[in-house]
This record gives C-alpha cells, sequence and structure tokens, in this order.
C-alpha cells in the first residue's frame, strides 16, 4: 500500500525582489547610494531583459561586475541582477550561485537580504539541492513568521519529503492547507503522500475524502480511499466506496471488477456479487473463463440460487481440464436432490479425472444411485469409495445400510 504519489516538484518562481535589476526608490532610501554610471548600465540591462534579449544581458553584467568593488552594495545588485537573468535563462543552477555571490557580500539592506535568501531557497528547490533549501528556508520561517505565506511552507514539505524526512514535512503541509482558503490540490496529495509513507492511514483517508469532495470526478482517488479502507479492515466502507465508484462508471478493468465481486462476498452480500459477475460476464469485461464461471457459482451458491449456480458450474466445467467442478456441480444436484444429475456429473467428474477427494465421488455416486433403486451399481460405487482412505469407514457403513434395506430380516 505504500505507494508514493506526490509527483516530480515543479518550483513556480515569483522571484519578484530578484527580478527587480534596480532597487524601488522606498528601498534606495534606506539603502546606501549607487553611482549615476552603474544606475545607467543596469538601466540599459532592465531594458535588455524587457525585451527578453537575456544573452546580452547576462554578457553586460558579467562585464560589469569585475569592476565593482569587492563586498560592496553595487557588487551585491549586480550579482543579484545577474542572478535574475540567469533564472530567466532557466539556468537555476547558475543563478543560485550568483544569488550566494550576491548574499556572500552581506551588503544588502535587511529587507533585500531576507528576499534574496527565499529567492535562494527557492532556487535550491529547482536545482534540487533538498538539504541547501531546508537549510535556507527554514531559518528564513522563523525570522520571517509574519510574512511566511503558504507557498514557503509548501517548499520546505516538499524539501523534506525529497530528503525522506517525511515527519518534519507533515507540520509545513498542514500549515499551508489550514491558512489557505482555497488549498492547491497538489498540497492535499502530498500531505496524502506523507501520511501513506508513515502509514498514517486513517489519516490518509480523512485527507482522501476531501479530495473526493473537492474532485468528485476523479476516479483515482475514489480507488484509493477504498484501497485505504480496506488497508484500515475496514471493508464495509470499502465497499460502499467501491460501489459508488462503480456506479459512477469508474471500475474499468477485469481486476476492478473482481475486486468489487470480492468486497461483496466479503460483506455477506453474495446475489449482489453474483449480479454484478454474471452482468460483467455477459458484458465481456470480465473473461468467460473456467475460474470466473466458477466465481459466479460461488457467488449464486451462497445466495442459494441454486439453478443459477448450476448453469455456472455447468459452463465452467465444460472449460476445465480436471473433474473437481463437476464434483462441485454434483453436490449441488445432491443437495436438491436432483439424483440423475448428481449421477451425470459425477461420471463426468470421474472420466474427466484428477479430483482431489476421488473417495468423495464415489460416496455421492453410491448414494445418487441408491436414492435411484440402482442398488447393484450403489454398492460397487460404495465398494471403490472404501478404498480410499478418507472415505472407507462411511463407505462401508453404507455398505452396511445398502445391504441390510436389501435383505430386511
Amino acid at each position: 500500500m505504500r505507494k508514493r504519489i506526490y509527483q516530480s516538484l515543479k518550483v513556480a518562481f515569483i522571484i519578484l525582489g530578484l527580478l527587480a535589476v534596480i532597487p524601488a526608490q522606498a528601498e534606495e532610501e534606506k539603502a546606501p547610494p549607487i553611482s549615476s554610471w552603474l544606475y545607467k548600465q543596469l538601466t540599459k540591462t532592465e531594458k535588455l531583459i524587457s525585451s527578453q534579449a537575456y544573452p546580452q544581458a547576462r554578457k553586460k553584467l558579467e562585464k560589469i561586475i569585475p569592476e565593482l568593488k569587492d563586498k560592496s552594495y553595487e557588487q551585491a545588485l549586480a550579482l543579484r541582477s545577474l542572478s535574475s537573468v540567469y533564472a530567466l535563462e532557466n539556468n537555476y543552477r547558475k543563478a543560485a550561485q550568483s544569488l550566494e555571490k550576491c548574499l556572500a557580500t552581506q551588503a544588502l539592506p535587511e529587507k533585500q537580504q531576507q528576499q534574496a535568501l527565499l529567492n535562494l531557497g527557492q532556487l535550491y528547490m529547482a536545482t534540487e539541492q533538498y538539504q541547501k533549501a531546508v537549510n535556507t528556508l527554514q531559518p528564513w520561517v522563523k525570522k520571517n513568521p509574519t510574512h511566511s505565506n503558504q507557498q514557503v511552507s509548501v517548499l520546505l514539505a516538499n524539501a523534506y519529503a525529497q530528503l525522506k524526512q517525511y515527519r518534519k514535512a507533515l507540520p509545513y503541509i498542514e500549515r499551508a492547507i489550514k491558512q489557505s482558503k482555497k488549498p492547491q490540490e497538489s498540497w492535499f496529495q502530498l500531505n496524502l503522500a506523507l501520511h501513506y509513507e508513515l502509514e498514517n492511514y486513517s489519516a490518509a483517508a480523512g485527507i482522501l475524502k476531501k479530495l473526493i469532495a473537492n474532485y468528485p470526478n476523479k476516479k483515482a482517488y475514489w480507488l484509493q480511499l477504498a484501497a485505504t479502507y480496506q488497508q484500515l479492515s475496514r471493508f464495509k466502507q470499502a465497499l460502499n466506496i467501491q460501489d459508488l465508484a462503480y456506479k459512477k462508471g469508474y471500475l474499468q478493468t477485469e481486476a476492478q471488477i473482481l475486486q468489487l465481486f470480492n468486497l461483496y462476498m466479503y460483506n455477506k452480500q453474495p446475489y449482489q456479487a453474483a449480479n454484478l459477475l454474471a452482468k460483467e460476464l455477459n458484458s465481456q469485461r470480465v473473461k468467460k473463463n473456467s475460474a470466473h464461471w466458477e466465481l459466479l457459482a460461488s457467488g449464486w451458491t451462497n445466495a442459494r440460487e441454486y439453478k443459477q449456480a448450476i448453469a455456472a458450474l455447468e459452463k465452467a466445467s465444460a472449460l476445465n481440464n480436471k473433474g473437481d467442478l463437476y464434483l462441485q456441480l454434483a453436490r449441488i444436484h445432491v443437495e436438491q436432490e436432483l439424483w440423475q444429475d448428481a449421477i451425470a456429473a459425477i461420471n463426468k467428474a470421474l472420466k474427466k479425472g484428477g479430483l482431489k477427494q476421488t473417495g468423495e465421488a464415489y460416496i455421492l455416486l453410491g448414494m445418487s444411485l441408491y436414492e435411484t433403486e440402482q442398488l447393484s451399481a450403489a454398492k460397487s460405487a460404495f465398494q471403490k469409495a472404501r478404498k480410499y482412505k478418507k472415505t472407507r469407514k462411511s463407505a462401508g457403513q453404507w455398505l452396511n445400510y445398502v445391504v441390510n434395506s436389501n435383505n430386511p430380516a
């Protein structure tokens, strides 16, 4: 059941501070001044970015950076701008490296520093550097509790999940879901996956119920919930969900239909089970083979619908190389006191051979022959049954009974 359902992480970059090549006026008032020369260079770079001329913008910044004072605010701005360009070119690893250098200057004002750290955590996620993402984002959340939003919590949850630290991931994804008026479907999926990994199947069932409530037309959630209930041994609830899924047309495969049949049988609803299987055999979504006809016979037999059970067993027996199914058919005939039918079925069973209980076949044959007043043949059948250890005693008793009834005192 432990099935990992979270998908490969795709980080949506909302890197507002990172993409701002020239700081906003409000930030400039709190930040050190920059030279008019650098301002002009960054303005030209911003225009290149706006026109999506990313290679030209990158080359311009790479030329500017060596001319700036080491660990200065101006160098930090240029490195941050270079990181922006790399990100726009989808080169997130290079973007992360440039932003690391920017932060290493420690020249950014606190607000810009915190924004850059958040962006760096996002870039680490995009480059699958999950431990670095945790080391960056977790301190950021502690330092910025009032500014921490659901997206950051989701990033941290994903990072911990990728590191297989599922218990640490749980509170972050649950916080994101709780804080959001309309949580994203992928957040519920991640929460579900974490509970599966931790084998918290009861909690997983609760999440699946929410997913079904929000996305009732997604059959995967119905099937997962039914499977989860089975894992919890809550078979009645599993049946209810599977039954609803079937009525919605979500059970399409033979395996899914047979699973519903088995759930009906387990929950002591053989009539519904047999009706289902009969319908699906006729529609040919379930193969018409010996095993499936035998299943249908078991359903009808448990429902005490012997006529249908006999018809199903006859079809199963005809498709089977061994005689056991004919013997099973004979048992039903004997129970219904259809002695001639029982004799015919047992003879077919013995002719096909491969019986697991040959002695029983001869006992049933002897009984049926006796009831049809074929005493000599009945004695012969019981004598054959006496050769088998399991039926030796009962065969002897039957022989005595037949002899005594034929020769009354």
